[in-house]
Parts: structure tokens; C-alpha cells; sequence
């Protein structure tokens, strides 16, 4: 199957081809759009956030979808997204992620995801017919972070039918990103996906530290530079210490969006798709395979994670686990990696802080980098006695 939508700018028309089930969806609005407009065309302006993954998308889905009047206030509308979406897997999809409009310009060969949300040209349309009313937008999809140069060609052409477009985009640090890729991997694991199980995090960086650094905003950043300009994409620091969160941090520095930054910082919010704890399950799947207890299914999984989770808390006091970590080469090349990002990206970036970067990459290398000895903690005396007790 050729690439879902192929957008055409030829003698002042916007040509939208669609070939998803070889249908054409051309019934709900005007999708037929002049692009040389006069000159005293009011300026309409199309925000786009990018993500990318694993940098608050969600936390922002969700404060713009529960303050849409604010952001309209603020002149913005959203293309249309269903209310309670879910994907191909069952899982709940943000109800301001325009994830089925993203996946409309990413490539279904490549990537996967179009397979579990598929491009919808409804919500392409619905954009368009706002471009032509005037309206400006804002467009957020963490997807769109597996764009490829295509893809962004064809994007760049759809956004034409607004006079100033701006892209934002987060930057994590590689090290401080990676861990939390892993999470969101295995986090949902069900007792059948064995591989997930299996695989800890140092398995996860020895196997993908490199090829993962393709979706890392370094990358994304280097494509969307090949088809915009430098002064349409915004690069903002996940890490800024002086906002609250990455809805401030977005909302503040978007274009003409005053009431819903001042909303980001009266307006007390929770962190949206946040990271899971892993040991307690990783110790409970241990014993599973020593066969210290009967694990059948995922709620009996769910249920001695628990367990273990409220023993350790009340009875050892929530005392530090031995971890198994990366290798020294492993570490050196996350290093190498976040470095070379570090001077090149981050917006905030000072030399002199290197020191202090180090200092917390040390701690990570320590601890998030880390997997749970699980070998070891099963032959610790207070667990076997908590385990051989456990089902009696």
C-alpha cells in the first residue's frame, strides 16, 4: 500500500489523494482550498507539538483538552478527535491526541503504528476546512516524531494553507529518555508476552542504546531542518527547572497563548501516563520461574506484586535492592550520546554545567539504569522467609 495521503500543491488547488480502504471521505466539508489568497488575508497561524515520545505529551493532551475554551479564547481550535478513542490493542487513547490525523503522514511500511491507529482523512479534512474559515490551530500528536523526510514534505505542504507555522518539540536528555522508553514498553506487560519479561533494561541498552537514538528530537530535529526553517521549529527543555511542567513549558511559549499559560500556573495538574515501579513485578515474575509461587494469569501476577510491594514497604522498610547495571562501555556510549546532544540542542545548554550533568548521569548509572537483581534477591533471608510463607 502506497503512503495514505499524498498532498499536492498544483495551480492553486490542494489536491487530498487517499487510498485507506480505497475509499474518499469527501462528503463533510469543502476540502477544496485556493492557496493564493489576497493580501490583506488575515495572518492564521497552525501550532503543531511534536512530542516527542516520553516528554509530557500526554500531561498536554490532557490539560488542552480539558481547557479547549481557554485555548480558543486564545483564538485556537483543535481538528476533531474522538472523546474516549481506543486503539487496535484496547488501549485509551488521549482525547486531544490527533494521533489518527499524525499517523496520515508517517510511512505504514516502516512504522507499525498506522496498523493500530489508522490515518483517519476526516480529521485531515476537519484541519483543512478550518485553514479555510480562518482558524487557527493546534495540532498535537507524540507520533509525529517517527516522521520520516517524506512524510515531512507532504506535512509541510498540508500546513501551507496557514500563513505562520510553528513546531514545537521537547528535548530529554538520551539517558534520562531512554529509561522511560523502556518503561512505557514493558509497563503493560501480560504474562503471555514472555519477551517483556525477560528482557531487562541493561538487555534493553546493550540491544537498542544506538538504534533508539533515531527517535530520539536529536534526529527529528535534523529532518524537520531539511524542509522548515530554523525559526519555525521551538525547542523546548524538558528539563527547565523553572516551569512547573511540560504544560507550562509548552503553553508559555506558544504563540499568542496567554490564557492557557497563565492556566499552566494557577491550575494544579497531575502527570499524565506516568512511569510504573517494575521491581515488585519483576520479583514477582522470579519467583513464577523458581516455582516459589503459582502465577496462572495477570490478575494473580498483579495480585503478589502487591503483596511483595506492601512487604517491602512495612516490613524492610522499603530498603534499596541490588541492581544489576550496564557496562562501563554501555555507560560510556550513553555518555557520548547525551554529550554531543547536550551542546548541540538543548536550548538551555551552559558548559559549565556539564559537572553537574555528570553527577546525575552518575546517580542514573546507579539506579534508573539498573534492573533488579532479582537473582539475588530471592536468596536473601527476609525474602525466602516471605515467600516460602507466602501461600501456606
Amino acid at each position: 500500500m502506497s503512503r495514505a495521503v499524498q498532498i499536492l500543491i498544483t495551480t492553486g488547488l490542494v489536491v487530498v489523494l487517499l487510498d485507506i480502504y480505497n475509499l474518499f471521505h469527501l462528503s463533510k466539508v469543502n476540502w477544496t482550498h485556493k492557496t493564493h489568497c489576497p493580501q490583506n488575508r488575515p495572518v492564521t497561524r497552525a501550532v503543531i507539538h511534536m512530542g516527542p515520545h516520553k516528554t509530557g505529551s500526554t500531561t498536554i493532551q490532557e490539560f488542552a483538552h480539558h481547557h479547549i475554551d481557554l485555548l480558543r479564547k486564545d483564538g485556537y481550535e483543535m481538528p476533531e478527535v474522538d472523546n474516549a478513542e481506543k486503539n487496535a490493542r484496547g488501549k485509551t487513547v488521549s482525547s486531544s491526541n490527533h494521533v489518527r490525523l499524525a499517523t496520515c503522514f508517517v510511512d505504514p511500511i516502516v512504522e507499525d503504528v498506522r496498523t493500530i491507529y489508522p490515518c483517519d482523512p476526516d480529521r485531515l479534512l476537519h484541519g483543512l476546512d478550518l485553514a479555510a474559515k480562518g482558524h487557527n490551530v493546534f495540532i498535537t500528536a507524540e507520533t509525529l516524531d517517527k516522521i520520516d523526510r517524506e512524510g515531512i514534505e507532504m506535512l509541510k505542504s498540508y500546513l501551507s494553507h496557514w500563513i505562520d507555522v510553528t513546531i514545537m518539540i521537547f528535548y530529554r536528555r538520551y539517558y534520562d529518555w531512554l529509561p522511560s522508553v523502556f518503561n512505557e514498553i514493558h509497563k503493560g506487560r501480560r504474562l503471555v508476552q514472555q519477551e517483556k519479561w525477560e528482557e531487562s533494561i541493561v538487555d534493553f541498552l546493550f540491544q537498542y542504546s544506538e538504534s533508539y537514538h533515531r527517535l530520539h528530537v536529536v534526529s527529528l530535529f535534523n529532518r524537520l531542518q531539511q524542509k522548515f526553517k530554523k525559526e519555525n521549529i521551538v525547542l523546548l527543555d524538558y528539563h527547565d527547572k523553572q516551569t512547573k511542567g511540560p504544560e507550562e513549558n509548552l503553553f508559555c511559549n506558544m504563540p499568542n497563548a496567554a490564557h492557557m499559560c497563565n492556566a499552566t500556573r494557577f491550575i494544579d495538574t497531575s502527570t499524565s501516563n506516568p512511569s510504573a515501579n517494575l521491581d515488585y513485578s519483576d520479583l514477582a515474575y522470579g519467583t513464577k520461574k523458581e516455582g516459589l509461587i503459582s502465577i496462572p494469569d495477570d490478575r494473580k501476577m498483579a495480585q503478589v506484586a502487591e503483596s511483595i510491594e506492601r512487604y517491602h514497604k512495612s516490613n524492610l522498610n522499603a530498603r534499596k535492592f541490588e541492581r544489576v547495571c550496564p557496562s562501563s562501555s554501555i555507560l560510556e556510549n550513553l555518555w557520548n550520546l547525551t554529550i554531543a546532544a547536550e551542546s548541540n540542542f538543548n536550548p538551555n545548554n551552559n558548559p559549565q554545567n556539564h559537572d553537574d550533568l555528570r553527577l546525575d548521569f552518575d546517580m542514573a548509572a546507579r539506579s534508573k539504569l539498573c534492573a533488579l537483581d532479582v537473582a539475588k534477591t530471592l536468596t536473601d533471608p527476609d525474602w525466602k522467609g516471605f515467600f516460602e510463607t507466602y501461600e501456606k
